[in-house]
Formats: C-alpha cells, sequence, structure tokens
C-alpha cells in the first residue's frame, strides 16, 4: 500500500498560521450596506437630473462604499499578517 501524503503543488512546507479575524471584515461589510441604506436619498437627492442622480445614487455610490470596505478588510490583513 502507498502512503498518501498531503502535499503541495511544488512540495513546500506549509504551516498553518494565526486564526483569521474574519468577523472584523463582515462587520466593516455590513456597515458599508448600512451607511448605503441610510445614505443614499441624500445623494440621489444631491443633483435634479434623474439620470444623473439615479447613476451617482446606485451605481457609483455603491462601489465607492464597496472599495472603501474592500480597503479596510485588506488593512485589517496586513496588520493581522504583520502582528
Amino acid at each position: 500500500m502507498s502512503d498518501n501524503v498531503a502535499t503541495t503543488i511544488l512540495g513546500r512546507e506549509e504551516n498553518s498560521g494565526k486564526k483569521y479575524p474574519m468577523i472584523l471584515e463582515k462587520i466593516a461589510l455590513l456597515l458599508g450596506v448600512l451607511l448605503f441604506i441610510f445614505t443614499y436619498s441624500e445623494v440621489f437627492s444631491y443633483f435634479d437630473n434623474i439620470w444623473i442622480s439615479s447613476l451617482l445614487a446606485f451605481a457609483i455610490y455603491p462601489f465607492v462604499i464597496l472599495f472603501t470596505t474592500e480597503m479596510i478588510g485588506r488593512i485589517i490583513q496586513r496588520v493581522h499578517n504583520d502582528a
């Protein structure tokens, strides 16, 4: 019988690291969603033109919030990996 030893593709030794605080990223994403829910009407009413305000409030603004929460998550990862 052959020994089935789990290895990586390149045959590297990998060690398990510290437990990652995924809950912090989930909280940041939840806060981003709540921020959008409570502030999209203010962004929508910023312009008089319905097309511009719709584009800004429902396309650009959510991507800005998502980008910001992603950057917060990456900062959390960087701090966690450097500590």
